[in-house]
């Protein structure tokens, strides 16, 4: 599921206060309270009330969990603007020192930053691994294509050289990211004492979380000791029918001890999560089958997968993947560049003993 665009502040706010609003105009009537009249008999409010509490409630418990989400969606959003304009005055102020140094100006180094021209090759095999999402025939999108690319290269490049004057003026960010409380529970890969724990809430059947599941593991290997990784259920069943099943599945793995091998199976082979094939996949893999099969059957597996999904609806978690890195939020499948510029950050406040 891709990620949903972020919305503005002030619609945040407007609504929350119409939530308020609503809430404050809207006061339960005691339980003796007349509420109607049959003739000349009173109907007091508790008649009523064992019919509707129950659902009230649910929408209580809804709305509340509404105003969670808002609060954390402009809390992200807020940290996240003002990240981003403290890197760009990071980034001007470390250009201005070095055009002075070169007596040259800021846009005429930014301008000098190069990438290479993208090749057919590079632009095919980009083609070839997002001809479902893109949807039009090669030919038609060459050209759009091949400048898209060009223009990530050349931002990239400009990335790399601004990170280098970073170094260079030593130029390091100190405010402290917005941290929140995650729920470190699930199966792991990677040393559990790592510095960094990356908790990633994840639908087997989604693709941008199928496409993300390489960039975690070329994290895994770039930070053997440093990182380790956490994955929760978050299954979308109104998008990905096949995804709750598929959940369950990775769940009875894990009971036999094959978790990872049964979420590296779904992954790779993500047109096939019905339950016959999830249930051939338990075969292939070596697992007790009968096992396997009475957990899958039995639905034992879904109160863990619905555990889960509670927590990321606690979270604000509206879209996969969704993660955390020492509690900081990733939105959407990012790529290995901003997941190393991340954990290079949370390795360098570990060792200056910045983190909190």
């Amino acid at each position: 599921m891709f990620h949903k665009a972020a919305s503005p502040v002030l619609e945040l706010i407007a609504v929350a206060l119409t939530f308020a609003a609503v809430g404050a105009c809207n006061a339960e009537p005691a339980d003796d309270a007349p509420i109607a009249v049959i003739g000349k008999q009173a109907v007091p409010y508790s008649k009523l009330q064992t019919q509707i509490q129950d659902q009230l409630d649910k929408q209580q418990h809804e709305h509340e969990l509404q105003l969670q989400q808002l609060n954390l969606t402009f809390q992200r959003n807020r940290q996240a603007f003002i990240e981003a304009e403290l890197g760009k005055l990071l980034d001007d102020r470390v250009l201005e020192l070095e055009a002075a140094a070169r007596k040259t100006t800021p846009t005429a180094l930014r301008d000098a930053t190069k990438a290479m021209p993208i090749t057919d090759e590079q632009a095919r095999a980009f083609y070839d691994s997002q001809k479902t999402q893109i949807n039009q025939p090669y030919a038609q999108i060459e050209p759009q294509l091949k400048q898209f690319l060009q223009n990530q290269a050349k931002q990239r490049e400009t990335r790399k050289y601004l990170d280098t004057l970073r170094a260079k003026y030593k130029a390091v960010v100190t405010l402290e990211p917005l941290r929140e409380p995650v729920g470190a529970t699930g199966p792991q890969r990677g040393l559990a004492e790592a510095p960094v724990t990356i908790i990633e809430f994840s639908d087997f059947q989604c693709p941008y979380c199928g496409r993300f599941t390489p960039v975690l593991a070329q994290v895994l290997a770039a930070y053997p000791t440093q990182v380790r990784l956490i994955y929760r259920y978050f299954p979308f069943p109104s998008l990905h029918p096949d995804a709750e099943k598929a959940a369950e599945a990775a769940v009875c793995a894990g009971n036999q001890g094959k978790f990872w091998e049964m979420h590296d199976t779904l992954f790779a082979e993500q047109g096939a999560l019905g339950v016959a094939a999830l249930k051939e996949k338990a075969k292939r893999l070596g697992l007790n089958v009968p096992q396997f099969d009475a957990c899958l059957d039995d639905g034992t597996a879904g109160a863990v997968v619905a555990t889960d999904q509670q927590a990321g609806w606690v979270l604000g978690l509206d879209a996969t993947p969704a993660s955390f890195v020492n509690g900081r939020f990733v939105n959407g499948a990012v790529s290995f560049d901003e997941m190393s510029r991340l954990i290079d950050d949370e390795l360098r406040r570990a060792a200056h003993g910045t983190m909190h």
